[in-house]
């Protein structure tokens, strides 16, 4: 092995090993120690290493798990940046924050132990890491700057944390394959498109939180419709998907026609009670709800809606005329909307 070392201080690594076994003793490795090492499949780090530079591990293509010493207070920004090999990696229980661009285009990284103490993930933490799926945050954690999991595509489930504050810009942004997210009681800055991952997402919000349609998407879509050329077309009014998601706090008049639609459905599903925000807009806007209702086979928030009485019998009447099966459509439109039992059999049919 090949190694520059001056005082405690390993410069560069020159070697071509694929295991490569740090001196004990050395307390820092220097920016950029190790940069390109295409060899290198393993590291061992020495319990004295205090500090890692930044980039020191930069483009080790071949390298597949870090396992690093708790005695190590710092770490430097891209450390790990385009370690496409990397599968595996142990960080010290001593740091407290992540730095930027840690794990850019580690497009292997499948599973990664967090300090327990830690409380910042910063900007590009994650960005492209394709192989994460699950992620499991430290209670800890406060802030996750922007852009962490840009392009996480793999990413199905994270965990966030209790006492986490601050979600950054896109911070999700096409995260794809991300279905649910859990918002927080402590959270209280949401950046701008935080939650665009281009995707079918369902969030759980509490109560007090307020959710702006720029959270979800910087144009306010939020299911984007992309041609085969991966460009937008343009044509997303039909595409919002907020899937089974309630919101207590919004401003209805913020977001886009389709979105309210699909917003007050999600509300009258959940059971929900006495919000004037929500339960103005069905009252004003109960034809197209209705309509929404029917082409979506949204039944229960239909049934919902004429418990409410928010809905004319004449309208729906006239709604159910675009279901297509004769026998269902002349046993709905006979029966007497006013009767409870009669909305009880109507929901029996379909």
């Amino acid at each position: 092995m090949t190694f520059q070392i001056r005082n405690d201080k390993l410069e560069k690594y020159e070697g071509r090993d694929t295991h490569v076994a740090v001196p004990e003793g050395i307390v820092s490795i220097a920016d950029y120690a190790f940069y390109g090492a295409a060899d290198m499949k393993q590291i061992t780090l020495p319990s004295s290493l205090k500090e890692i530079g930044s980039n020191a591990f930069y483009d080790c293509e071949a390298l597949q798990e870090v396992r690093m010493p708790d005695s190590v207070a710092y770490i430097g920004s891209a450390l790990f940046s385009r370690c496409h090999g990397l599968k595996k990696v142990i960080l010290s229980d001593a740091l407290t924050s992540l730095p930027k661009i840690l794990f850019y285009q580690c497009d292997a990284l499948e599973e990664i132990q967090f300090p327990r103490n830690l409380k910042k993930i910063s900007r590009a933490c994650f960005q492209q890491a394709h192989g994460l799926k699950n992620v499991l945050l430290p209670d800890r954690v406060e802030v996750i700057e922007e852009n962490a999991f840009d392009d996480c595509t793999g990413l199905e489930q994270i965990h966030l944390p209790a006492h986490l504050k601050t979600l950054g810009n896109n911070v999700f942004y096409q995260c794809s394959s991300l279905k649910e997210l859990n918002l927080p009681e402590s959270l209280v800055n949401i950046g701008t498109g935080a939650f665009e991952t281009r995707g079918r997402l369902r969030l759980i919000v509490p109560e007090g939180l307020h959710i702006h349609p720029k959270m979800l998407d910087n144009n306010w879509n939020m299911y984007w419709n992309f041609g085969s050329n991966g460009r937008y077309n343009g044509k997303n009014e039909e595409n919002y998907n907020l899937v089974r998601s309630v919101i207590p706090d919004v401003t209805l008049r913020e977001w886009k026609p389709a979105a309210r639609c699909i917003l007050c459905i999600n509300y009258l599903e959940s059971g929900s009670t006495d919000n004037p925000e929500y339960d103005t807009w069905i009252k004003d806007n109960h034809a197209v709800l209705l309509d929404t209702c029917l082409k979506e086979k949204r039944y229960d928030a239909l049934y919902a809606g004429c418990k409410r009485n928010a809905f004319p019998p004449e309208s729906i009447s006239n709604a159910l005329m675009h279901i297509q099966d004769p026998a269902v459509k002349a046993k709905i439109m006979a029966l007497d909307h006013a009767k409870e039992e009669s909305l009880e059999d109507l929901f029996d049919l379909l």
